[in-house]
């Protein structure tokens, strides 16, 4: 189905979506709390969704957001920038790996009390990208509703909790030293940005993950590197990103699967909170073993989506780059090697079980 057969398909519950996200994300920022314009169309849309009234994210709105992210976060990588990142390269090992452990810990549990099939609980707990850890759910036979619902609950949870937390917690935010010097300018951002989205689509076209978001990231970070004057991204722009986030947020709450799968929910939520809960606990351990800042190590170690988390980062003034890089190498990591510890633990846990019998 082409791009323009599905808006003109799904056009009066987008328009729907729009008309309870937008006042919704309106009072929020008016309120000066923190996303506004994520949480609140997250929130609107994602209880039409649970009450019946299906409403719909505005199609190719993933692809925009990403881009308008990647743009905006690309300029922030300076050479003293990717020098710090490289002094940091122990911690960001460090967190992935406890990300493949905090994972596995969670599938364990709730495949032993969920009643889900462990291979579907498995793909649930890693927090690689949502994404990528359904098609595995689905090449390797498991339950794929059950994956995308854990992850999408595990983001929502982690938008909210994270900035509120951060804002209204007391927790100490270290301005990032990283603000690009850049002027707006529209005649170098419109360009700038067209460029960022074609390369963003050829690199989901070749099957590179979150490619419209890295696409537009390197892109800007390679002209600053090598002194090209860019533009700023203007505040309004990363807002229209954070709506589309929170719309496509939203739209993966769908009344029928709540309805069927009334017993999974409440586990999946103990599930996120668990690994929410470990992650938080790494960035302590981080914190105090490297002396980093803890409300970015809290954001960094946080096993959220990373376009979701760039969004929080930037919109709290936190230091972007550090962020992404963590993000960055745990996504890669975790994607590349979850099938490999997959195949690794089915044929560890049938040679047991040959052994016992």
């Amino acid at each position: 189905m082409s791009l323009i057969t599905t808006a003109k398909n799904h056009l009066p519950r987008v328009v729907l979506s729009l008309i309870f996200g937008v006042p919704v994300g309106a009072i929020l920022s008016w309120l000066e709390t923190p996303i506004p314009w994520m949480v609140g169309p997250m929130i609107a849309v994602a209880t039409l969704n649970l009450l019946g009234f299906r409403a719909f994210a505005i199609p190719y709105g993933r692809q925009v957001g990403q881009v308008i992210l990647g743009s905006a976060i690309g300029i922030y990588f300076t050479p003293p920038v990717l020098a710090a990142l490289a002094a940091n390269s122990i911690a960001i090992f460090i967190t992935t790996i406890s990300a493949f452990a905090i994972g596995g810990l969670g599938a364990l549990v709730m495949s032993k009390v969920s009643g889900v099939d462990g291979k579907s609980a498995f793909f649930a707990s890693i927090p690689g990208g949502s994404m990528a850890m359904a098609n595995l759910a689905d090449k390797y036979g498991a339950t794929m509703p059950p994956v995308a619902v854990a992850h999408s609950l595990r983001v929502s949870i982690l938008v909210i909790v994270i900035p509120f937390g951060i804002t209204y917690g007391g927790i100490p935010v270290e301005p990032t030293a990283y603000r690009p010097d850049f002027s707006l300018d529209y005649s170098i951002l419109i360009p700038w940005l067209i460029a960022g989205l074609i390369l963003g689509e050829i690199s989901e076209r070749l099957r590179f993950h979150n490619g419209c978001l890295l696409a537009p990231l390197f892109l800007g970070m390679t002209l600053a590197l090598n002194g090209v004057t860019l533009s700023e991204v203007p505040g309004w722009l990363t807002d229209i990103a954070q709506l589309l986030f929170g719309l496509i947020l939203g739209e993966r709450y769908e009344r029928a699967f709540f309805a069927r799968h009334k017993l999974f929910i409440p586990f999946a939520l103990i599930n996120a909170i668990f690994i929410i809960s470990a992650s938080g606990a790494v960035a302590v351990a981080i914190f105090y073993m490297f002396d980093l800042p803890l409300a970015t190590m809290i954001i960094a170690t946080a096993p959220g989506g990373m376009a979701e988390m760039a969004i929080v980062a930037q919109a709290l003034q936190m230091a972007v780059p550090t962020i992404m890089a963590f993000h960055l190498f745990r996504i890669i990591i975790v994607n590349m090697g979850t099938q490999y510890i997959y195949i690794s633990a089915t044929w560890l846990r049938i040679r047991f079980s040959s052994d016992k019998d």
